[in-house]
């Protein structure tokens, strides 16, 4: 217990330092247009987060960036914007926040410290020997921030701009919140699993949302970035910043899902009835 709280002090740290990073690149860098302030801003970041990848010899140093770097922008983008702030830019922040809190919270509480790296990355690493540290930084590191960057694009511009559409505002915040309520639900369920009493390596989680979706915390993410589109769009962003929700499913349906489900097809014994008896995505509620 005390190595693992030990290792939370150092880890929040080290995000201290990466969004103090963060703010003097975006406070002392020339560059006039804000979107491509923010772009400089996050590689920054990104790199002081791989500095650290590489001094702990562990990529998941990276794993918290996914949700702790949406609130800081949005935490900036009111700050820059403070004068300008209406009810809907203040829901909008309260929406991000309540994703970016409770994901946050969730990877803390299953993080058991520096020992602990995800094993996609350690796959990787066998995979791709001596050239790994490229593959760390362009695609552990690099990627899913340019990732996560697409996905906020419909808000960077939207607190100096009024509303434009209520009614979709309050759609986009039912899709973001149904999706955050959804990872909250399968998550929890997730931990109570991992919890049980005796547990066996071919123990499988198929009762509760887990019944009826076989990647119900992937569709809660997915719903989240479509909703940000929306309100970013409630605000007259265009169309094409769409872009960030369309990768973010390709990368779940394409890339996520396919892992974790050859992994469970290993693992667990009894995953493909279950396979062809629950949905990938959409829940069954029959």
């Amino acid at each position: 217990m005390k190595s693992r709280t030990n290792h939370l002090i150092q880890i929040i740290a080290i995000y201290v330092i990466i969004a103090l990073s963060g703010f003097f690149t975006w406070k002392y860098i020339p560059i006039p247009d804000q979107i491509f302030r923010f772009m400089a801003t996050s590689f920054v970041m990104t790199v002081v987060c791989f500095i650290f990848s590489v001094i702990k010899k562990n990529s998941s140093v990276y794993d918290a960036y996914w949700s702790v770097i949406p609130f800081y922008t949005v935490v900036l983008l009111c700050c820059i914007h403070f004068n300008e702030l209406t009810i809907f830019h203040l829901l909008t922040f309260l929406t991000v926040s309540i994703w970016s809190w409770r994901l946050t919270l969730n990877w803390a509480r299953s993080w058991s410290g520096f020992e602990q790296e995800d094993w996609r990355y350690k796959d990787l690493a066998e995979q791709t020997g001596v050239f790994y540290p490229l593959v760390n930084f362009f695609g552990i590191h690099l990627f899913p921030t340019a990732m996560v960057f697409s996905a906020m694009w419909p808000l960077f511009d939207i607190f100096s701009r009024p509303l434009e559409h209520t009614w979709l505002f309050f759609i986009g915040m039912l899709v973001s919140l149904s999706g955050v309520a959804l990872e909250f639900v399968a998550d929890n369920q997730l931990a109570k699993f991992r919890r049980r009493p005796n547990p066996k390596s071919t123990d499988l989680l198929d009762t509760g949302i887990w019944g009826r979706s076989r990647n119900p915390n992937y569709l809660g993410e997915i719903l989240f970035w479509f909703g940000i589109f929306l309100i970013g769009y409630s605000f007259g962003e265009p169309a094409m910043t769409m872009v960030g929700s369309l990768m973010m499913l390709c990368l779940f349906v394409v890339i996520s899902i396919p892992l974790k489900e050859d992994r469970m097809l290993e693992r667990k014994s009894g995953y493909w009835e279950y396979k062809k008896r629950v949905p990938k995505l959409i829940p069954r509620f029959w």
